[in-house]
């Protein structure tokens, strides 16, 4: 395939997309059967991988990138470029990065056929680039769990995944900027609902409508 032939490949139908945080054990991806998206440290996951993945911070490249294409080998993933050029490997997708400008830029949004392509898309978030990359594919309903965003007085609450704490992480990144991109994603995204069935989770509905993960075990 080539990245052209995910336009709308999924149109009209529901995703799953996998946040790494400690409450992905409470909703474990595996008892949801629904084309999914991955992202970030997910690859440390055992006895499961989604059906897609999507890298962009510089980061992750750096020193997750080998072991990440390495394990992943069988599933495509949707790396910048030419921010990630230099990671080679199999079933690689790489979407062009537009560096400047607003989400929608020039009319033109990530549901265009040629987003990807010839227009590219921004992000400042990876779950930006996975909302868009999600809507160019067609899904219109979008499931999210492992999202938790527990509050500053917890100890190491930001830095927390299901497999530990990133000791490297910078601590202390104030959850509004997660969910300045989830609130726009979820309101700006016509004909598509985004759903928070995350348990233990602590995003504001108005940020992310939720809904009980239980109506949509499969």
């Amino acid at each position: 395939m080539k990245i052209e032939d995910f336009y709308n490949l999924h149109r009209g139908k529901t995703c799953l997309i996998v946040g790494v945080a400690p409450n992905l054990k409470d909703t474990p991806p595996e008892m949801f059967n629904y084309p999914s998206f991955g992202v970030n440290t997910i690859y440390h996951y055992e006895g499961w991988k989604p059906t897609y993945f999507v890298g962009v911070d510089e980061r992750l490249r750096l020193e997750d990138g080998a072991a990440l294409v390495d394990l992943y080998k069988d599933v495509p993933k949707f790396f910048p470029t030419p921010d990630w050029d230099e990671l080679q490997g199999e079933n690689i997708y790489r979407f062009q990065h537009r560096t400047q400008g607003e989400f929608v830029s020039g009319g033109i949004n990530a549901s265009h056929k040629d987003a990807l392509t010839r227009y590219g898309i921004t992000y400042r978030r990876v779950m930006d680039a996975v909302f868009q990359i999600a809507w160019h594919m067609g899904f219109t309903t979008m499931l999210m769990i492992g999202v938790q965003h527990k509050p500053y007085d917890e100890k190491d609450s930001d830095r927390a995944h299901f497999w530990g704490i990133d000791k490297k992480a910078v601590s202390n990144q104030p959850n509004t900027w997660w969910f300045e991109g989830y609130k726009y994603f979820s309101q700006n995204m016509p004909g598509v609902k985004v759903l928070n069935i995350s348990q233990d989770t602590y995003v504001p509905e108005d940020v992310l409508p939720r809904d009980n993960y239980k109506n949509w075990i499969k």
